[in-house]
């Protein structure tokens, strides 16, 4: 799941997009982005399964640097290609180098447009975070800069042990997100039922909410159910992922690391 974050970011950069005046090209970026998505992590999963034995005891942590758990540094390793890895360790770290860019970028933007609603505290941060040098707002780039930092932060435990507490908060976070984001489509997909019962938009609001009409933006089959389907799995993802804190002997850095996000969320 940690891998698979990220696939909301088209939505984030549409507002930037010169082609947002095309729907259909917003339309084609969504699918696009699944497909090819699915298609690679399908192909590199079944790839690895032919050549990484399911019973590899470095798979499930058995190892102490954490890039060694990795099934594609297995996979070279077992084929007799030791050197190879570097060449694998070398793009997981320019992986890490541009998702840390992305969710950046993602984070400024949020923070910008909360700021020009007025909801980030007192008019003194709040004038800041609004202000914008060549279409680019640095003061909350600046801001999203320095929390980020608090990656850094923290003196006990080995790198891999704390690498992997950062990540599962970070999992959890982005599935309280997704989970907020299902949520919220199926509020306004009773919004459409509502509208229809009564009738009280304009006719250039009609359009936006009758699924029926060329004008709606998207649609795809069965949405509500796939809404219905990612909230449940998104909840049961959240409330089982600190399992592991709870095996002898308890864990409380691991049960923090998982559940931490809830509270602050809230």
């Amino acid at each position: 799941m940690f891998s698979y974050i990220g696939m909301d970011i088209v939505a984030a950069t549409a507002a930037e997009s010169r082609a947002l005046s095309d729907v259909e090209s917003m339309k084609m970026a969504a699918r696009k982005i699944n497909l090819r998505v699915i298609t690679l992590y399908s192909l590199a999963m079944l790839t690895a399964s032919f050549v990484v034995p399911m019973d590899h005891p470095f798979i499930n942590g058995h190892s102490t640097p954490v890039g060694a758990r990795s099934i594609f540094i297995i996979a070279v390793v077992e084929a007799g290609m030791p050197k190879v890895a570097h060449f694998f360790s070398g793009v997981f770290v320019f992986s890490a180098f541009t998702c840390g860019v992305n969710s950046m970028y993602i984070v400024t933007r949020v923070l910008h447009t909360l700021a020009l609603r007025g909801q980030t505290g007192p008019e003194f941060i709040t004038r800041r975070l609004r202000q914008c040098r060549s279409g680019v707002p640095v003061r909350a780039v600046l801001m999203t800069g320095a929390i980020m930092m608090v990656a850094y932060t923290g003196r006990e435990g080995s790198v891999g042990a704390r690498l992997d507490e950062l990540a599962n908060n970070c999992t959890v976070s982005c599935l309280v997100v997704y989970a907020s984001i299902c949520a919220t489509y199926l509020y306004f997909f009773r919004t459409l039922e509502d509208a229809k019962i009564y009738g009280n938009t304009s006719e250039s609001q009609a359009a936006s909410y009758d699924r029926d009409n060329p004008g709606y933006p998207y649609k795809s089959h069965g949405q509500w159910l796939k809404a219905c389907y990612g909230l449940v799995a998104c909840v049961v993802l959240i409330l089982f992922n600190g399992v592991g804190a709870f095996i002898e002997p308890f864990s409380i850095r691991k049960f923090i690391a998982a559940y931490i996000s809830l509270p602050v969320f809230i």
